[in-house]
């Protein structure tokens, strides 16, 4: 996290608050204007600055940290990252509808959206994908996962849709997992 305009802030401490995200290569960062807050020590420090000189300062920030990201995104076009597949209802459903891009996190958090090819990818699972794309905030790939991993994580998120239905592996051992519902009958459970 970084907030710019915290009372006292001099052009100075600004620029090297600039220099340290330069040298840092932040692929993203959570930037912020600071407020007065009623209440807060903060709030009665003298050198309140003008909310003019924070937006301004907030957006040299802003574009700085975007064009670092894009820079360091831009390094890992036709790299094969590994991704956990994220819930997409919890991510806004997928991120293009008609590529149907999926979307899921790398190992060093960054959002790549990626097409799942022949794959029932599910969340949870793991995908490794060649990134096509870099954008400031995301990467994409438009190619087929390289490979595809079943996970007990995306077997949980499964198990939460209802889906009874076990997906056996064939090894030679018996079938795990939840058992079909038992069929309701009109005796009564007990008698007494």
């Amino acid at each position: 996290d970084i907030i710019v305009g915290f009372p006292g802030e001099t052009e100075e401490d600004f620029q090297a608050t600039l220099d340290v995200v330069r040298e840092a290569r932040f692929t993203s960062a959570y930037t912020f204007q600071y407020s007065k807050r009623p209440g807060t020590p903060a709030a009665s420090l003298p050198d309140q600055l003008p909310k003019a000189v924070v937006q301004e300062r907030y957006e040299r920030l802003a574009a700085l940290v975007s064009e670092v990201a894009w820079a360091e995104n831009q390094r890992l076009e036709g790299r094969t990252l590994e991704l956990m597949v994220a819930d997409q209802a919890q991510t806004g459903g997928r991120k293009d509808a008609e590529l149907a891009r999926m979307t899921g996190r790398a190992q060093d958090n960054r959002l790549v959206h990626f097409v799942p090819g022949h794959h029932e990818v599910r969340p949870g699972d793991v995908v490794e994908v060649t990134v096509t794309h870099a954008a400031p905030h995301h990467l994409v790939s438009d190619l087929a996962p390289v490979s595809y991993r079943r996970t007990r994580a995306g077997d949980a998120w499964e198990a939460r849709q209802g889906r009874t239905e076990v997906r056996s592996v064939g090894l030679g051992m018996p079938s795990l997992g939840v058992p079909a519902p038992l069929p309701v009958s009109d005796a009564p459970a007990c008698a007494l």
